[in-house]
């Protein structure tokens, strides 16, 4: 018996050719009638498509494309709509105009203009709440309000015409982007990759950890990317090393002098080391490593054959340019998040590939580009939203509107006085090293106690002050992580401290009686091999929020 499901259909259907009035031409609706009336007047001449295509889409192929140079390249017509990053203000006088498509283009004809820095630009470019004090830039990152514009636009011309967008928009636009990108990055576009998140790429990445491979990686790395290593390196048979660095946290003329941080990090590698992975920029420690002017280079004189490199707080926070990097300097891989910083519509990221591995990092996901190249092989996974790609060009234009060196050097100026104001405010010492956009600061000592975890202290902050700021315990002691941003300034980090002395008075004495919960962390023993899953289960919690590490093992976790 045939089931529900598949019963065959009648040939007898109601809708049947026997009835021929019902198929009737004059039966069409009359706009397709004027349609089929306008193109019965136009000639059709045949032509041989002479372009070899990219997988079932009709558009040309991606390697020939991203391998043209700027003369011989032409660039896709943008819609209007995604030429530039439109303000608060100037999306208001869109929407009030109405249907008028010709003030609409007079609008986006207008260059962009510099916006003054703090509430400022928070009102005219983002959509961040002002009903918390945001200091978390450096958490997810936050879109521009003018970019979720121009992605919401590419979604609906997504979806008003389906496969011309998928079949013959799309994939145009998306190496715009790559190309666009690699100006921004200073690098070979042939050599740049744009893909959902530095988490996909860096799983791509890990492909590159072979058996027998010597894997190292420092205490301060983020756990997602610990877990890549792990069980990478369990499925291929290659060692895993973990390198001490947090010991010298308190040592100022380590960790505030790059060479001397160089030397440590390379002097404490594990005996016939291949491979490193190491971040740009920390998460939880939010540290800058001096990666292509010291770190790389000592690495390679060390033996090290693969460096693959973390950079997703990189883009914009750092000004990278891989042209310029000598041989000596240049990382095997390369990953950075655009959703952070640069303040892409979630998400998108990029990775850049050494010129001799282009044909060895290949995807996770494989479809139509499989093995046709580096771009052809990562530019589609499958049927998704890739319009936050599409925000690319226009955002780095928005970018270079505002002036890097000035968003710099306001979010640096802004948050090193921060950090010398909360530290003085709190009686607590300066971190030696932090990156441009973040930084700890240690918590008064008061707060300091066994029993107190980062989440209790950061859910009070957020709960009752609401403050969005994550706090982290680093070498048994708490700190907060500041970032600082085009829309952040001087009152935010006024908040803060009134915030934390307010809490310190309210519950120091409360927690000094009373634990919340957990216990002080043991530190590893040097060059540690790792084996154990216990290891997994105490570094850095899940790293996004600043919440404690467990010992405990999860429901249905492997670890």
């Amino acid at each position: 018996m045939q089931s529900s499901s598949e019963t065959m259909v009648s040939s007898a259907s109601p809708l049947s050719v026997d009835e021929p009035d019902l198929w009737d031409a004059s039966e069409m609706p009359v706009e397709l009638s004027r349609q089929l009336a306008v193109v019965e007047a136009i000639s059709i001449k045949y032509a041989n498509t002479q372009y070899e295509g990219f997988g079932s889409f009709h558009s040309e192929n991606v390697e020939d494309v991203i391998g043209m140079d700027d003369k011989e390249y032409r660039p896709p017509s943008l819609p209007s709509f995604a030429r530039r990053i439109l303000s608060s203000t100037e999306l208001q006088e869109i929407r009030t105009m109405g249907d008028n498509e010709a003030r609409e283009e007079e609008i986006m004809q207008r260059p962009v203009a510099r916006c003054d820095f703090g509430r400022v630009f928070r009102r005219e470019h983002f959509v961040v709440t002002p009903k918390f004090v945001f200091l978390n830039h450096g958490a997810f990152g936050g879109a521009l309000r003018g970019a979720l514009e121009v992605k919401h636009r590419f979604e609906m011309m997504m979806e008003h015409q389906v496969v011309q967008y998928m079949d013959r928009i799309l994939l145009p636009l998306a190496l715009y982007s790559v190309r666009r990108l690699a100006e921004f990055v200073n690098a070979d576009p042939k050599q740049i990759v744009i893909a959902t998140n530095a988490t996909f790429m860096l799983n791509s990445a890990m492909e590159l950890i072979e058996k027998d491979d010597v894997v190292a990686y420092f205490d301060t790395e983020y756990l997602s990317v610990y877990k890549m290593m792990y069980f990478r390196c369990k499925k291929v048979g290659a060692s895993l090393h973990e390198v001490p660095l947090l010991k010298y946290w308190n040592n100022p003329d380590i960790m505030g002098d790059d060479e001397a941080l160089t030397r440590e990090m390379c002097s404490n590698l594990p005996g016939g080391c291949t491979t490193v992975v190491v971040d740009h920029i920390t998460s939880t420690t939010a540290l800058l490593f001096p990666v292509f002017t010291h770190l790389i280079p000592s690495l390679k004189r060390c033996g090290v054959r693969k460096v693959i490199v973390d950079g997703a707080h990189a883009p914009l926070q750092v000004d990278l340019d891989f042209k310029a990097l000598p041989e000596e300097c240049q990382p095997s891989v390369f990953v950075g998040n655009l959703h952070k910083w640069c303040s892409l519509p979630k998400s998108a990221g990029f990775m850049w590939v050494h010129s001799t591995l282009v044909d060895s990092v290949h995807p996770v996901v494989l479809s139509h580009g499989s093995g046709d190249g580096l771009l052809s092989e990562f530019i589609w996974d499958g049927t998704r939203d890739h319009s936050s790609y599409l925000c690319i060009p226009a955002v780095i234009d928005f970018w270079y509107a505002q002036g890097h060196k000035r968003v710099r050097e306001y979010c640096i100026d802004l948050l090193q006085q921060a950090a010398v104001m909360l530290s003085e405010s709190f009686d607590t010492k300066l971190v030696s090293r932090h990156s441009p956009f973040m930084s700890l600061v240690e918590l008064p000592k008061v707060l300091q106690t066994p029993n107190v975890t980062p989440r209790y202290l950061q859910d009070v902050l957020h709960d009752v002050y609401r403050v969005e700021v994550p706090v982290k315990k680093v070498e048994g002691r708490l700190y907060v992580r500041i970032s600082a941003f085009v829309y952040n300034e001087r009152s935010d980090y006024v908040y803060l401290r009134e915030a934390v002395l307010s809490m310190s008075r309210k519950l120091g004495s409360i927690l000094m009686r009373k634990g919340v919960s957990g216990k002080t962390e043991e530190t590893p023993p040097d060059n540690q091999k790792v084996l154990s899953d216990k290891h997994v289960r105490e570094k850095t919690g899940c790293g996004l929020c600043g919440l404690n590490s467990v010992s405990k093992r999860r429901r249905g976790s492997r670890f």
